[in-house]
């Protein structure tokens, strides 16, 4: 999810804890939380769902393909 400042924000619970899994929650309505460790998805380095990481990486790639060269 972007936020205004265009910058990525993972969804939490209400405790701020374990995010919502963005595969999982798809066609729900309601979000279904991330299962973290079970997952196929899920970096343990990093602590996140690869899809997020993905994500991050793609946002970065296109905001260094933005900015104008020196």
């Amino acid at each position: 999810m972007l936020s205004t400042t265009g910058q990525v924000q993972k969804r939490k619970d209400r405790q701020g804890g374990i995010p919502a899994c963005p595969i999982l929650s798809i066609g729900q309505p309601s979000e279904v939380l991330c299962i973290q460790e079970g997952c196929g998805w899920y970096v343990k380095a990093y602590k996140t769902c690869s899809v997020y990481l993905i994500g991050h990486n793609a946002a970065v790639d296109i905001k260094l393909k933005q900015t104008p060269r020196k």
